[in-house]
This record gives structure tokens, sequence and C-alpha cells, in this order.
């Protein structure tokens, strides 16, 4: 129960980023309390900024460098990308910044991603 809000166990609702207030239910996942949420307001169709900005983020990038991008700019580590998709944090790294034999990577694909390679480079975080 480390992530349930109590305040959401108790009153059920959560508010959008907008203040408004939608309804939250209680699962069990694994055997703990969860939330599962039932945004209204969460699809894309109804949101056409953000479908733009999400595209010209993600330019260049294959399905799979577009999912690493998104996890990164969620702020999950790499090691827990790594985690999630069955495969070593050097494959992941691998797949940012290209590998020995000159093979691309995200960083030459895409210049959002340079740009925050450039910055996790010059300012590391302690996540």
């Amino acid at each position: 129960m480390k992530y349930l809000d109590p305040e959401t166990l108790r009153f059920r609702q959560w508010r959008t980023i907008n203040g408004r207030a939608e309804s939250v239910d209680v699962i069990r996942r694994n055997g703990q309390l969860a939330h599962r949420y039932v945004p209204e307001y969460s699809r894309m169709e109804e949101r056409p900024e953000m479908h733009q900005l999400l595209r010209e983020l993600m330019y260049g990038l294959t399905v799979t460098e577009r999912r690493t991008w998104l996890l990164l700019l969620l702020h999950i580590p790499i090691e827990e990308i790594a985690e999630r998709e069955h495969v070593s944090s050097s494959a992941i790294y691998e797949r940012i910044r290209g590998n020995s034999k000159g093979q691309g990577g995200m960083i030459r694909k895409n210049d959002y991603v340079h740009i925050w390679w450039r910055d996790q480079r010059r300012h590391p975080t302690n996540d």
C-alpha cells in the first residue's frame, strides 16, 4: 500500500489538472489495494494540442524508441525501463546513444532526445 493515497481511497475521487472531480475505483492488484482511475478527460481526441506536441517530440523514432522516450520524459529511471522491457540497462543506453558500430541512436534521430541526453550528462540527478 505504499502508493495508495488515503484521501483518494476515502473520497473515491481525484482532481484533473483543470480542477474537475473524477471518480476513482479501488481494486485489488496482486493482493493489494490499488486505484483504478476512470478518467473521462484523458482521451487524445479531446486534446489535439497534446497530440501535436507528442508528434513533435517523437519525430524520427521507432515505436520502441518512442515508448522509451516517453518513459524517460516521465522521469522513469533507465534501470526500471530495462526491467519493464526485459532487457539490460546497457541495451537501453545503446538505444539512446547508439552503439560502437556507428549504428545511430535516438540522439542522432531526434534533436529533443539529443538535448535531453546532453543535459543529463551535464547535470546528473540522483533518482
